[in-house]
């Protein structure tokens, strides 16, 4: 995954620090943001209201869906959509408009967007590293132990390879659930395998989901890794293909 080199205009505050996007496709965007400059009033200028249920939300998740927001106008700009606002279906998945394919993430001080005008999966996820702590804890509820043995021989220190391979899976059940609508646990999709150098990455499904999303479906993903946060991208085109793989490699 190339990280986005295409500045985008900004809007008139200190509170969007950077937004650049990727001519690919789907389109990938990246925001960068100040929680600590935002304010109500900003909601108001660009024309993003809060919803209700975020008007006594804290700061932060104020923030986060401003800059979310502002960015996702952008890219829907870009696709054909000027002025869109990006808005919630009941089960808090984003609403795009007809036609559009994409996905969202935020973290900490960063938002990411991708989008095509393509039938295709999309998901997208953006995570700060975790802790060796965290890593350490939580590595029983995300990932088996042929996963968890084959993170220890990639040159990564394992709370990053953690970080990415939870990412990556944020990603797939991103780009599943608007077409299944059912929830995904983590070892329902196997990292099976990894190339740091082209910066992609192989997982199936070791569930069956429906006819298309079966077990052993391969998904494709790309990542990048980044200083304190990892981002992925998963894109898939509704055939179902298989492997004979059960384990990572």
């Amino acid at each position: 995954m190339r990280y986005p080199d295409i500045p985008l205009p900004l809007p008139a505050s200190g509170f969007v620090l950077s937004q650049h996007l990727n001519d690919s496709d789907p389109l990938l965007a990246i925001g960068r943001f100040d929680a600590s400059r935002y304010h109500d009033e900003l909601c108001g200028q660009w024309c993003l209201p809060l919803p209700p249920r975020l008007q006594k939300a804290v700061k932060k998740r104020r923030a986060e869906y401003l800059a979310s927001r502002v960015l996702a106008r952008q890219i829907m700009a870009r696709l054909g959509h000027s002025g869109f606002i990006l808005h919630n279906a009941a089960d808090r998945s984003p609403l795009w408009p007809a036609g559009i394919q994409a996905s969202l993430s935020h973290s900490d001080s960063v938002v990411v967007v991708a989008a095509t005008s393509r039938s295709l999966c999309v998901g997208v996820d953006v995570e700060q590293k975790m802790t060796a702590e965290t890593a350490h804890e939580t590595a029983g509820m995300l990932m088996c132990a042929a996963e968890k043995a084959y993170l220890h021989t990639l040159p990564l220190d394992f709370s990053l390879a953690a970080t990415l391979l939870f990412s990556l899976k944020e990603s797939v059940y991103k780009a599943l659930w608007p077409q299944l609508h059912q929830p995904m646990d983590f070892h329902q999709a196997e990292l099976i395998q990894m190339d740091l150098a082209s910066q992609c990455a192989t997982l199936q499904l070791t569930h069956r989901f429906s006819e298309t999303f079966k077990e052993g479906c391969l998904l494709q993903a790309e990542f990048l890794l980044q200083d304190k946060y990892v981002i992925t991208l998963v894109t898939h085109d509704g055939k179902n293909r298989l492997s004979g793989q059960a384990k990572p490699v």
